[in-house]
């Protein structure tokens, strides 16, 4: 996603910053970042050896959550609210309450890399959206896993900042990481509204449902040989 949005950010410099000539590299931009988060997803551990059940109820909030946070980071990182240009393409697809409310997460993001990647491992396992979807299950059938597995990367992201911040320092950026969280919860909530955002998920949903599901027959299948 980065190297996407430096090429965007070259391509600013060059052309005249206009919507109809950053038109489809903006889309491919967008497009990327859910495609980013579909990886993550098909390539974490803890989802994949998940039950069946369990994993279905995850993923469909940890698509959100995950595509969502992501976004709104690299968004914030590369300086893409400077790119005219970009936020109009986000308004044309997502419509301007999303951009607003994008734009409102900026305050609360963390300039560290690190950070925010443990940050995304774990909102990527809060299932507070799959309620949005009645009809979706969303009794898990073993919620203490879930919870461990909450507990580890929050474990993790607090030894990380005392190791690099110090016990103060730490408290600080953790405060703000909470509120990051619940700011991106509200805009994680909105994109249910939003039909094209809606869709997208449904695509990193049913591929990364499709590739874990052949994982586990390719497994079956070597350990019966």
């Amino acid at each position: 996603m980065i190297l996407w949005s430096q090429r965007l950010i070259d391509k600013y410099d060059i052309l005249p910053s206009n919507y109809e000539n950053f038109a489809a590299l903006i889309e491919e931009h967008l497009v990327s970042i859910y495609e980013t988060a579909g990886a993550y997803l098909r390539f974490n551990d803890d989802l994949r050896h998940l039950s069946s059940d369990d994993r279905s109820i995850i993923l469909r909030s940890a698509a959100d959550n995950v595509s969502c946070m992501s976004g709104a980071f690299i968004i914030q990182h590369c300086n893409l609210y400077g790119l005219d240009a970009y936020l109009k393409a986000m308004n044309v697809k997502y419509g301007q309450c999303t951009v607003d409310l994008t734009t409102r997460t900026r305050k609360f993001i963390d300039p560290d890399v690190v950070l925010v990647k443990l940050s995304i491992s774990l909102f990527a396992f809060s299932e507070n959206s799959c309620c949005y979807y009645s009809n979706l299950s969303n009794d898990l059938t073993n919620p203490i896993h879930i919870l461990e597995i909450q507990n580890k990367y929050a474990e993790v992201t607090w030894k990380y900042l005392l190791y690099k911040y110090g016990h103060y320092d730490s408290v600080k950026r953790f405060l703000n990481l909470i509120i990051w969280l619940c700011s991106m919860n509200v805009l994680a909530v909105h994109g249910q509204s939003v039909t094209t955002h809606v869709k997208d998920l449904d695509s990193i949903i049913e591929q990364t449902e499709l590739t874990l599901k052949l994982d586990e027959v390719e497994e079956i299948i070597e350990t019966s040989q």
